[in-house]
């Protein structure tokens, strides 16, 4: 376990230490300007799933099937999720270090994880199939809103939450 740390640690200072990480720590407008798409993306996907979930519980757009609209919605939770990994990237290198051993940071990191590979994986063969029974919808809906609210709320967390880098080094 010590070499993963030790690992991931040397990591998050290269991360620090990288251009990304320099360039928009020492620039005025940078992360906010790359915060902004992050955070779209996260309303889009916020969106998406919200829609998608309710619909797989019997709320609204009863016109189409949730298999079309988890179709018609792939891309943009796709996207979304595609935006957020690249710009939440560029947001870690600013203050990697510090992230490390920050607890809302690595319980948003979990809940990223875990809602990535439900999402791709019982979420999307639950919405791909019309005849799953209405138990399964409600459960499979249910899971997917709080992991993705848990990326959320791990997110929103990071601004209140401080480690002082002293205390993650070796």
């Amino acid at each position: 376990m010590s070499v993963l740390k030790d690992g991931l640690l040397a990591f998050c200072e290269w991360c620090n230490a990288s251009f990304f990480g320099h360039a928009i720590r020492d620039s005025v407008w940078a992360f906010p300007f790359v915060e902004i798409f992050h955070l779209l993306a996260l309303a889009i996907l916020g969106g998406s799933m919200l829609v998608l979930n309710m619909r797989l519980v019997g709320i609204g757009f009863r016109t189409d099937s949730v298999s079309i609209l988890a179709r018609e919605l792939r891309p943009w939770i796709v996207g979304s999720i595609l935006v957020m990994l690249l710009s939440g990237f560029l947001l870690f290198s600013t203050e990697a270090v510090k992230m490390y051993g920050n607890w809302a940071f690595q319980a948003k990191m979990s809940f990223l994880f875990l809602a990535i590979l439900y999402t791709f994986t019982i979420h999307s063969r639950v919405t791909h199939r019309e005849d799953s029974s209405p138990a399964v919808r409600w459960s499979t809906a249910i899971i997917s809103l709080l992991l993705w609210t848990g990326v959320g709320l791990g997110g929103r967390a990071l601004g209140y939450v401080t480690t002082a880098a002293a205390s993650v080094t070796p």
